[in-house]
C-alpha cells in the first residue's frame, strides 16, 4: 500500500494575491516556486502562486471574486526559526508587530520546550514563529 509523506502544502484564501505574495517573499523570505491560473465554472479566474520557505510551502489562492469559507478550524501556521530572538528582530525592521513584546515560552509543548511569537499577515492571516529548544 502507498504511504503518505507528510504536509504538502497549507492553502491560504487571500483577498489580493500580489499583496499577499509580496508580503510572504519580501517580508518572510519565502521564494515563489510556482503560478499558475484555474478557470473556475462562473467564468471567473483563480490565481494561485505556491510560496516556499525550508520544509513549508503554502498555496496562495486569490479569487476574482473573495467569498466567505466556512471551512474547518484553522488557528494559524507556524514558520519554525532557529533563534527567534534573532528571527523577530529581523521581522520588527520590516515592519511586524508581534502580539506580544517577548517570546511565549513553555516548557510542556515539545520534550525540551519551545518559544513562539504571533503575529499578522498581509490579509489579516495568524501567523507565528516558532523555535524548539533542543
Amino acid at each position: 500500500m502507498a504511504k503518505m509523506q507528510g504536509l504538502a502544502h497549507v492553502g491560504l484564501f487571500v483577498n489580493d494575491l500580489e499583496r499577499s505574495v509580496t508580503f510572504y517573499t519580501d517580508v518572510l523570505e519565502f521564494d515563489v516556486i510556482w503560478r499558475c491560473g484555474l478557470d473556475e465554472p462562473d467564468g471567473t479566474s483563480t490565481k494561485i502562486a505556491f510560496v516556499k520557505n525550508g520544509d513549508l510551502t503554502i498555496e496562495i489562492v486569490g479569487r476574482a471574486v473573495a467569498e466567505e469559507r466556512k471551512d474547518g478550524w484553522h488557528d494559524h501556521i507556524a514558520i519554525a526559526v532557529e533563534d527567534i530572538e534573532e528571527v523577530a528582530g529581523d521581522l520588527r525592521k520590516k515592519g511586524i508587530s508581534f502580539e506580544s513584546a517577548e517570546p511565549v515560552f513553555s516548557d510542556r509543548v515539545f520534550p525540551h520546550g519551545a518559544k513562539w511569537l504571533t503575529f499578522r499577515g498581509s490579509d489579516g492571516e495568524h501567523l507565528e514563529i516558532t523555535e524548539v529548544l533542543k
